[in-house]
């Protein structure tokens, strides 16, 4: 064996040991998502304003120390992302305003795999966390829901979107970036983060103008996390 693949081989061996001795922490996280797609200033000039969609996150994740202030984050979640648009106007009725519109809901479902490193400062019952890294998704499924708004609500459509008909782009690269607190319980840890996920793959192209669409959105998440070993 060459000098080079002994090396690497004791490396390996002694960051297993490592891990194998570390108190890995494994959790499950979830809470509301805000998501909308990226729009250039040519394409917002063009298209109707876009609202955040509210949609749900949640998964499992393991909490990897790499030293006493860094850990590793990988995580699975399945995640909700897309946008809301809104058209209405106001019908004047007997002397008073009424406002009616429609809004259209486009969601897609992922599963996502981020891959986080995560510092963290303070004292073993409390810490404050920042944390960042890539993810990795793929899209699922899809669909638009539309319903007609005013006094009351009332849902028009539920349509599924065909995503192999319009080349949606299934995979997506994306970065992620947040901030929480980690309180230290008699069971575990409970944890509070908020966190900005950016796309960066091109989803689809808009007809007519090619523009990219890319996800971006915010997410809130309330996780609790046991000791493995």
């Amino acid at each position: 064996m060459s000098k080079k693949k002994y090396l690497s081989l004791v490396g390996a061996m002694v960051l297993v040991v490592g891990l194998m001795q570390a108190q890995i922490d494994i959790g499950f996280r979830s809470g509301p998502t805000f998501n909308t797609i990226y729009q250039s200033q040519s394409l917002d000039a063009v298209t109707p304003d876009l609202d955040y969609l509210i949609g749900f996150s949640g998964g499992v994740y393991a909490d990897i120390p790499l030293s006493s202030q860094l850990s590793f984050q990988p995580e699975l979640a399945y995640s909700q992302k897309g946008f809301s648009l809104a058209q209405g106007a106001d019908i004047d009725l007997f002397g008073a305003p009424l406002p009616i519109g429609v809004r259209a809901d486009t969601r897609f479902d992922y599963l996502d795999l981020p891959l986080l490193i995560k510092a963290k400062f303070g004292s073993d019952n409390f810490k404050a966390f920042v944390m960042g890294g890539p993810s990795i998704g793929y899209a699922l499924n899809g669909r638009v829901k539309t319903r007609a708004t005013g006094f009351l609500d009332t849902d028009i459509t539920n349509t599924s979107i065909d995503l192999d008909a319009i080349n949606y782009n299934r995979f997506e690269v994306a970065g992620v970036v947040g901030a929480g607190v980690e309180f230290d319980a008699n069971f575990g840890k409970i944890s509070l983060d908020g966190r900005f996920n950016q796309g960066f793959t091109q989803l689809y192209d808009i007809p007519l103008v090619g523009e990219n669409v890319k996800n971006r959105g915010f997410a809130v998440n309330a996780g609790i996390a046991i000791p493995l070993n």
